[in-house]
């Protein structure tokens, strides 16, 4: 079974501004060496009426049309931003390192 994550995110994707919600996140993401699935959710606006298309498939997939979006392989659905920066932070302190006692074998 896949344990990937699936983010979803706008256009913008990893072109946008620094500062980007999805951009931001995707590069924690990265960062912290977690794989991913990602999928282009919305183009155009985020100005509901200046949208191309719609979210419904969004909606559908995650019960929201808030972007970014990471969808956990149990099901879990992490809106916003900062929550998912707080969830890959969460995962990054959950990895053991190098110099952690168990993460090395002993005989």
């Amino acid at each position: 079974m896949d344990e990937a994550p699936t983010l979803y995110v706008c256009h913008g994707d990893d072109g946008g501004p620094r500062m980007h919600p999805c951009r931001r996140v995707q590069e924690a993401l990265r960062e912290a060496g977690i794989e991913y699935h990602k999928v282009i959710a919305a183009h155009g606006s985020p100005i509901p009426f200046l949208r191309k298309g719609s979210r419904e498939e969004l909606r559908e997939a995650t019960g929201d049309t808030k972007l970014p979006t990471l969808k956990l392989a149990d099901g879990t659905v992490i809106t916003q931003s900062r929550a998912i920066l707080s969830w890959i932070d969460r995962q990054r302190q959950a990895q053991p390192t190098d110099s952690d006692p168990k993460s090395t074998a002993g005989p």
